[in-house]
């Protein structure tokens, strides 16, 4: 699987719904409380033929676009993106943004309400530093409810992929939004730069799309790293639970007012 700056997968809360850190050893420093909640949705086995083709089509269109993009910026400014004039890495990076929410939409057509609520148990033991994979962390506390956390996360959904011939899925996703809390200003929220990605070498999440006026939240999304099934889920949250955590590190001075 090829990962790029944000990693392609799909948003359920945008077209189907409608509707995080340093592992051990992080920075230390203040934290914030966290509720990790499930996103509100309804059941759903599949799609239909027509949307699941809609669908495929705009994550294919999307692609090509952005491959398209990425060859004439590549032949114009070289293979080394870092000394692109930024204007340009923008104009590519809105285009990988696009990318990933068309395939996030297409990847998280099935949605499974108890799979979500599974998800949450394992975000929060994560973010925790429960279970094997999790570690220590220091910059995030959870909180009861949402009105006294400083930032909201919500599980959107989960998905899995077994190996040829497996019993169990050895590949799991889980996509996750981060947001205000209801002790954060979503005005002050808001000031965490549209453009923020989540930076740690060995981190295997990545972001799929930046707030918008009518989602103004993050979304991501943990991959367990594949190649075992042995705590797949457990260490997909566990990734997710490393970008709540190095959101947090990344971006206190805004959070906290400072």
């Amino acid at each position: 699987m090829r990962q790029r700056i944000l990693r392609t997968g799909l948003i359920v809360g945008v077209g189907a719904m409608g509707s995080l850190v340093a592992r051990g050893g992080g920075v230390e420093g203040p934290a914030l409380a966290v509720y990790v909640s499930a996103a509100k949705v309804e059941p759903r086995k599949e799609v239909d033929d027509a949307t699941k083709n809609a669908l495929k089509a705009k994550r294919d269109e999307a692609t090509k676009a952005r491959k398209a993009l990425e060859k004439q910026l590549n032949d114009q400014l070289g293979k080394k993106r870092e000394t692109w004039p930024p204007d340009k890495d923008e104009q590519l990076y809105r285009l990988e943004e696009a990318e990933a929410i068309a395939n996030a939409d297409y990847e998280y057509r099935k949605i499974d309400p108890q799979a979500i609520g599974d998800a949450v148990k394992d975000l929060s033991r994560a973010c925790g530093g429960e279970g094997l994979q999790a570690g220590k962390k220091s910059r995030v506390t959870l909180s009861d409810s949402a009105k006294d956390a400083d930032l909201a996360v919500e599980v959107l959904a989960r998905r899995s992929q077994k190996e040829l011939g497996a019993v169990v899925p050895s590949h799991c996703w889980v996509l996750f939004s981060i947001g205000p809390g209801g002790k954060t200003d979503p005005a002050r929220f808001a000031q965490v730069p549209e453009g923020y990605r989540p930076r740690k070498f060995l981190l295997q999440a990545w972001k799929i799309a930046s707030p918008t006026p009518e989602r103004p939240y993050f979304i991501f999304e943990g991959y367990n790293g594949g190649g075992t099934p042995i705590g797949c889920h457990g260490a997909a949250a566990n990734s997710a639970s490393q970008v709540i955590e190095k959101f947090v590190e990344d971006n206190y001075p805004t959070l906290a007012g400072q």
